[in-house]
This record gives C-alpha cells, sequence and structure tokens, in this order.
C-alpha cells in the first residue's frame, strides 16, 4: 500500500484495533469483575428478603413453615433468578429443593465446611462446581436465616457462571460491533481526507516543479486553515520573495553593468584622447583626475561587494570597544559638509545627554553612520531638513537617521535592505550607487546582535533607526 490512502488508512485501522484490544484486555476482568459483584449482591437481596420474610412467620408464632408453599415460592424465585436454591437445615439436609425436576438432592446431609461456616453466622461466596456437585462452574451464595440470635436455617443460592459470562459476551459483541463501525467510519473519512490531501499535495508538487525551472509566477489556492494550508502560505511567500530575489539580480545586473561600464567608458575614452593627441596638453592633468577618480569609484564598489560578502559568511571578526556613539556622529556628519552646503540642507542633532557610551566595533559602526547619512544626503530635496538623534532606553542606545524628501511605498520598505536594491530608479548624478550601501548597514548591525528599522510617512519623512548596546 504505497498511496496516501492505503497507508492512512493501515494507520487508523492499526490504531483503532490496538486500542480496542487494548481496551478489551484491560477491562475484561474487570467486567468480569463487575458482573459477578452484581449478581451477588443481587443474591444477597434475595437472601436478606427471604430472611424478613421467615422472621415475620416466625413473629406472627408460626412454628412450623408450609414446605409445599416454600417450595413453590423457591421455584418461582428460581425462574426468575435462574439460580438453583436450597435450604438447609441445623443437621444439615437439604430439606427444600427449587429443582422441579431434580428432587434427588432432597435429604441429602451436607458436611462441609460451607455449611458449617453460614450455621456459625457468616455469608459464604464460592466459585466453582461446589464439591463436584454441578456440572459446570456455578456461583454459590450461602446465607444465614437468622431468628432470635441464632441460625435456624443455611439458605444455598446456585447461579451458573457460563449464564454470568454469556452477558459479558454480549458486552464483548458490542464491542466487536463497535470496532468494525469505527473501522467503517476511519475508511470513510480517510478516503475523503486522503483524496482532498492527495490534490492538495499534487498541485503543491506541480508547483514545486514549475518553481524549479525558473518560473515564479505559480501561486497556490489552498484554502485551508491546517498544517498543508500554512505550507501552502508560505510557498507563495517564497514564490514571491523568488521572483523579488530574480527581478532584484536582473536589476542588480543592469545597474552594475551600467555602473561599471560608464567609468569605463569614460577612462578608456580619456585615456584614449590623451594618447592620440586629442586632448592639448594643458588640459591633460584635468582629464586624468577625471579618470582616477571613475578608477576609485570603481575600487570602492568592488571592495563594497568583496566586504559584504565576507560579513555575511562571518569572515570579518568583531573587535568590539567603548567609545562615544554622539562625537562619532558628530564626526560623520562633518565629512558632509561641501554637499550639505551644495544643497542647502538644514541639520538637527538632538543627541541624548546621558549616557552616551556603547560597546561595539568602532570601525563597523562608523562605516554604518557614513552609509545612512550619504543615503540620507542623496535623497533629501534642495533646502530640505536631516535630523540625526539619539536616545537611551534601558541598556541600548537608539541612533536615528531621518531625511525628508520623497516617501518610500511600503512595498518598497519591505526589501530596503536587500542588496543592490534601489527605491530611486532615476540615474540622477547624485543618486548613483551600487545599491549596496543599506545592506551593509543591516548586515553589520546584525552581526553585533542588534535590530534595524525603517519607516516612511509624510509627517517624519524616512527614518533609519540602529540599536547599539553598552556594555
Amino acid at each position: 500500500m504505497r498511496s496516501l490512502f492505503g497507508k492512512m488508512l493501515a494507520i487508523y485501522v492499526a490504531v483503532i484495533v490496538i486500542s480496542f484490544i487494548a481496551l478489551i484486555t484491560i477491562l475484561s476482568s474487570t467486567f468480569e469483575e463487575y458482573f459477578m459483584s452484581q449478581k451477588e449482591k443481587m443474591l444477597i437481596e434475595q437472601c436478606e428478603k427471604i430472611q424478613q420474610q421467615y422472621v415475620k412467620v416466625y413473629e406472627r408464632g408460626s412454628l412450623f413453615i408450609d414446605k409445599e408453599r416454600l417450595k413453590l415460592e423457591m421455584e418461582a424465585l428460581d425462574r426468575y433468578l435462574n439460580a438453583r436454591i436450597w435450604w438447609v437445615n441445623r443437621l444439615g439436609e437439604i430439606y427444600i429443593d427449587s429443582e422441579i425436576d431434580d428432587a434427588s438432592w432432597l435429604g441429602e446431609k451436607l458436611t462441609y465446611e460451607e455449611v458449617e461456616e453460614v450455621f456459625k453466622g457468616y455469608v459464604i461466596k464460592r466459585k466453582g462446581r461446589f464439591k463436584n456437585h454441578f456440572e459446570e462452574s456455578v456461583l454459590t451464595i450461602g446465607y444465614p436465616i437468622i431468628v432470635d440470635n441464632k441460625v435456624e436455617i443455611a439458605l444455598f443460592m446456585h447461579v451458573p457462571i457460563p449464564e454470568i459470562k454469556r452477558t459479558i459476551s454480549d458486552v464483548y459483541r458490542i464491542t466487536m460491533a463497535a470496532l468494525i463501525f469505527s473501522i467503517l467510519v476511519a475508511f470513510i473519512g480517510v478516503f475523503f481526507l486522503s483524496r482532498n490531501l492527495k490534490k492538495d499535495i499534487k498541485n503543491l508538487n506541480d508547483a514545486v516543479k514549475f518553481i524549479s525551472k525558473g518560473n515564479f509566477d505559480k501561486k497556490l489556492n489552498i484554502t485551508r486553515n491546517d498544517e498543508l494550508g500554512e505550507l501552502a502560505q508560505n510557498f507563495n511567500n517564497m514564490a514571491e520573495d523568488l521572483s523579488n530575489l530574480e527581478e532584484l539580480r536582473r536589476t542588480f545586473v543592469s545597474n552594475l553593468s551600467h555602473d561599471i561600464r560608464s567609468p569605463l567608458t569614460s577612462i578608456k575614452g580619456f585615456l584614449q584622447a590623451i594618447l592620440d593627441g586629442t586632448i592639448p596638453k594643458e588640459k591633460q592633468n584635468k582629464y586624468i583626475k577625471i579618470a582616477l577618480n571613475e578608477s576609485e569609484r570603481l575600487t570602492k564598489m568592488t571592495n563594497d561587494i568583496l566586504d559584504l560578502s565576507k560579513m555575511e559568511s562571518g569572515e570579518i571578526n568583531l573587535s568590539k570597544t567603548e567609545f562615544n556613539i554622539n562625537n562619532l556622529l558628530i564626526n560623520e556628519i562633518d565629512k558632509f559638509e561641501t554637499r550639505l552646503i551644495e544643497k542647502n540642507i538644514d541639520v538637527e542633532l538632538e543627541l541624548s545627554g546621558g549616557n552616551d557610551i556603547v560597546y561595539a566595533d568602532k570601525e563597523q559602526i562608523t562605516r554604518v553612520i557614513y552609509n545612512l547619512i550619504d543615503n540620507a544626503v542623496k535623497f533629501v530635496e534642495n533646502q530640505g531638513k536631516i535630523g540625526i538623534e539619539t536616545k537611551s532606553k534601558k541598556n541600548r542606545i537608539y541612533v536615528s537617521v531621518k531625511n525628508t524628501g520623497t516617501i518610500i511605498p511600503k512595498e518598497e520598505l519591505r526589501h530596503i535592505w536587500n542588496r543592490f536594491r534601489k527605491v530611486d530608479k532615476s540615474r540622477g548624478e547624485d543618486k548613483g550607487g551600487s545599491g549596496l550601501g543599506l545592506s551593509i548597514v543591516k548586515t553589520i548591525i546584525s552581526n553585533h546582535g542588534e535590530n534595524t528599522e525603517v519607516r516612511s510617512s509624510e509627517d517624519e519623512g524616512t527614518v533609519f533607526t540602529f540599536t547599539l548596546s553598552r556594555k
């Protein structure tokens, strides 16, 4: 049974059968003991009633009991209880037997210890063939009939144990019927369940094959509230992420090709023009400096890619020290003085006045701050504002860099930390770059075991926040 239906049915049936077998095994002795005790209780109750009737007759002054009438009553009680009843006198003689068709026991003298125990006032309970006098096992109750604190009669009731076992067998038959019914219900339930599961799993399998071929547009329409539904939702999320990643890859290849081709074209053009003599000697230094700047931009881009790869693979070890985060922020903002003046940008500093000493890798955090400020300067509009803020909460410092300008859509915020992601697709001179800056920020902060956050709204602009711990 290699099918899903066969396997599930086998498991369900095995569990049900094992459960029923265990249940029957555990309860079999309990059932027998219960029915035996109930039968004993019923017989003793009947003996008590006989005792009460005997005492009433005696109290009315009747010294002798009508034997024939008593025998008729015992025969009726025999049929009612399916029990053979003996009345035994103090001599040990059976003088009343409830069995109509067998009078061989009448007058039989019993000398067994059970009889002696009853005449001593004890109620006895025995199981067996009662000294081999019965062809099958019986449950025997011996009950003393007491008058004036003296045992006058020993009353014995014998009930066939097979009769009791037949009652237990009826319970077993009901249990077996329940077992068969349970298996039938399990079969029907598993059939419909496995059919739906098989259909959904097949859809999932087909979708996986589709995506494995590079097609990321496949979506699963599985509306379930169980683990398979969760798997389908995660699959759809994965497909969307792969689609975004593929878009990022294509965008990266396009951007990287453009970013590399542009400076290389400039360098090649200027050098060729110098060699050809197209550029006069008095202007050659100017164009050589331009070529040098372009080569430095290529070098920085290459270094960023290599550094990010090392950071993500854990090859760069952190060298943590204690330093003043506010002083570091002030030093880094000073590096952008020229660009801030060119765009007439207003810088607002709100630095915490308390304990601003953090424990981190100063070189790496310097790179984080530089990238965030550089990003803010790139995307803030002319005559806009840039805000730098630190807040102290418990054992952490929250550092925020924000800028006014174009608001980033929510769908873009999900992917803003991805490498090579460029929110602004325009190729303006000031907005160039490889799209690695924010990815480097995220990786450095994550390596510190800290958190990053970004939000963008009309009220406060675009805000990047990261945390640092104190020692």
